[in-house]
């Protein structure tokens, strides 16, 4: 039996079973060795696209926000967890020693959240270079995780207990509340270059793997509305100028290192707040790079157009 502090892990699938059963599957046989308990969480899905492993399930879809509620609870009301794992479904890993080696970092290093590096399907493969693999030796300590597969400590649930209930949904925006309650505690956040995963990124919207959302939104439409949601509740919360100096932290993360990357997400002042077209809202090294990032975005917006008819 381990000796690891114990670990809830949730992945959470909305009509992708096929993609949440290899998840669940490369997971579950690594339970006991690794001291975690694995739940796969239905989230409203169709019927033929529920995972056989599904072991918690929601009639209706309550998006990103009001899972995480329910495993915060679930947390808070089983005390033997010392982590969290909330996890989006479309990630690809090789399970064996995952949790063993993630716990251990968070142990060794005393973070409040960490995460492993991410690689996704998309120009730039992560938006955010905090959570790309920088080859470090040691873990970075980082002002914000993208909340893609966070390990969370139960100091930080605790601290936290529920978000407000109030929120406007579906929206993005608890990976940043989390990341502004640790700066309050000065509590460590991190992510880790030595274990890498593989995240599709937005694959119940995306057309190429069928759109397969249940409220009608394509990818386009959800991320407005996310956004939109998101201004409000940080609005409303009173947290507007803890968000934007989190911003700041976030687009400035690295930017002069010596690794030289090309492209980074623009400060607030630079345009990040800005709507669409998103070249605008990011920082380019070189005016080549910007050009050719701007060309494609306008070719994928124009292509866009024309399957709504819009064009």
């Amino acid at each position: 039996m381990s000796n690891l502090p114990k670990t809830l892990y949730v992945i959470l699938n909305h009509n992708a079973g096929s993609v949440s059963s290899i998840y669940y599957e490369e997971l579950k046989y690594y339970q006991e060795q690794d001291n975690f308990d694995l739940l796969l969480i239905d989230n409203g899905s169709k019927f033929s696209e529920r995972s056989i492993h599904t072991t918690h399930s929601f009639k209706k879809n309550v998006y990103f926000n009001g899972v995480i509620q329910w495993a915060f609870k679930h947390m808070l009301d089983h005390p033997e967890y010392e982590y969290l794992v909330f996890s989006n479904n479309d990630i690809f890993l090789h399970g064996y020693r995952f949790v063993e080696n993630m716990v251990t970092i968070a142990e060794d290093n005393d973070f409040a959240m960490v995460s492993p590096s991410n690689i996704e399907g998309n120009a730039g493969q992560n938006f955010w270079p905090i959570m790309h693999c920088w080859y470090k030796k040691e873990p970075r300590v980082v002002p914000w995780i993208d909340f893609v597969c966070p390990f969370i400590h139960r100091r930080l649930v605790e601290e936290i207990q529920q978000f407000p209930t109030w929120w406007r949904s579906p929206s993005y925006g608890f990976d940043d509340y989390c990341s502004i309650i640790c700066d309050r505690k000065g509590w460590k956040v991190g992510v880790s270059d030595s274990i890498t995963i593989f995240h599709i990124g937005q694959y119940t919207y995306r057309e190429g793997f069928g759109e397969r959302a249940g409220d009608g939104l394509d990818l386009y439409t959800m991320q407005n509305m996310h956004r939109a949601n998101f201004d409000w509740n940080f609005e409303k919360s009173g947290l507007k100028d803890e968000m934007y100096e989190l911003d700041n932290r976030k687009a400035l993360y690295g930017r002069d290192n010596s690794l030289k990357m090309g492209r980074m997400p623009a400060t607030p002042d630079e345009g990040y707040y800005g709507d669409r077209p998103t070249v605008d809202r990011q920082w380019f090294r070189s005016s080549e790079q910007r050009e050719i990032f701007k060309e494609r975005e306008e070719i994928l917006e124009s292509n866009y157009l024309k399957r709504k008819g819009l064009k």
